[in-house]
């Protein structure tokens, strides 16, 4: 699990959090598809959003993450929260 990070994924729209393994190979973009795929799959529809309305970011520092940098340059470990709005 060296190539992962757990990190806390947490969606206020739904007052919901899901923990979830990201790869630190892949750009912060295809991540964020990937999770919009999955929340509305989880939401049974509810959560419909396309991947420019949505913006993520990190709960601690509030700085948003940009879609072209990959996991491991964005700064994001184990243990990170990550908001989507």
């Amino acid at each position: 699990m060296k190539n992962k990070y757990l990190v806390t994924v947490a969606v206020p729209e739904l007052e919901c959090e899901y923990d979830v393994y990201i790869p630190n190979n892949k750009k912060i973009g295809t991540i964020k598809k990937n999770i919009l795929y999955c929340l509305a799959d989880l939401s049974a529809g509810i959560y419909l959003r396309k991947m420019e309305e949505v913006r993520m970011f990190d709960q601690m520092t509030g700085i948003e993450y940009n879609n072209d940098v990959y996991v491991k340059d964005a700064k994001i470990y184990n243990g990170t929260k990550i908001i989507i709005m």
